[in-house]
């Protein structure tokens, strides 16, 4: 078992699912808190700090997972939403909101640890090689994981982060979409590019001057994506 294991909140009203889940999760070693409703899931994502990743439950009584995902405070954990809705409506909607990853329910346990182990190599990810990537105003240091524009720091989440490192590493050069779905997400999400449009969108929010005609993570026709300008 890791010196630091992964604590993970599993936010699920289903009882008979949300031991399942949290069977698995202890089995695997990751440190887990349950909530059976959105009130608690709330008031426990707001006095604790050490939550890496919280497994949301759309459908919850009293507060539902929309609102909580919507009013999550930063620095946020990572977020895989569960929902028993599997609609490409319901998937886009929770990424534009700042979810991670989804998953539709059913749904088996090494799935489950698949999206788990995938989410926290962008949550803790190893160092990667230090260097600085300047493109305009926006300064990406790889070796401080940090960004800023204008001078000031940008907050971007765990995946925000490791997309944008991504694009910034190979500074210049067009990256395919299912190479940056792979190295970002992983294998299994090649074919997800809702999950990289979304993201890059959320990039150029807080980067562009002019999110519509951006200079810093650049759509190259069907191809893929780069960072400022082609060398």
């Amino acid at each position: 078992m890791e010196d630091n294991p992964a604590h993970i909140l599993v936010v699920e009203d289903d009882a008979a699912l949300r031991e399942v889940v949290a069977g698995a999760l202890h089995s695997a070693g990751y440190v887990t808190s349950l909530a059976t409703h959105g009130i608690t899931a709330s008031q426990m994502l707001r006095e604790t700090n050490s939550i890496d990743i919280v497994l949301l439950d759309i459908g919850l009584p009293f507060v539902d997972g929309w609102h909580i995902l919507e009013n999550m405070d930063d620095p946020r954990p990572a977020v895989i939403v569960i929902s028993a809705r599997g609609e490409e409506s319901d998937k886009v909607r929770a990424l534009d909101l700042g979810a991670d990853d989804y998953l539709a329910k059913p749904f088996g346990a090494d799935e489950l640890l698949a999206r788990v182990r995938a989410v926290l190599r962008r949550v803790r990810p190893l160092p990667g090689a230090p260097g600085m990537v300047v493109q305009g105003t926006v300064r990406v240091d790889l070796g401080a994981r940090s960004v800023t524009r204008d001078g000031v720091e940008v907050r971007l989440s765990p995946t925000e982060w490791q997309l944008l490192a991504e694009l910034a590493r190979n500074a210049g050069l067009t990256l395919d979409h299912r190479t940056l779905l792979q190295r970002v997400w992983g294998p299994q999400y090649a074919d997800e590019r809702n999950y990289l449009r979304t993201f890059a969108q959320r990039l150029r929010v807080k980067l562009e001057d002019d999110p519509a005609h951006p200079d810093v993570v650049v759509t190259v026709g069907r191809q893929g994506y780069r960072f400022g300008p082609a060398r």
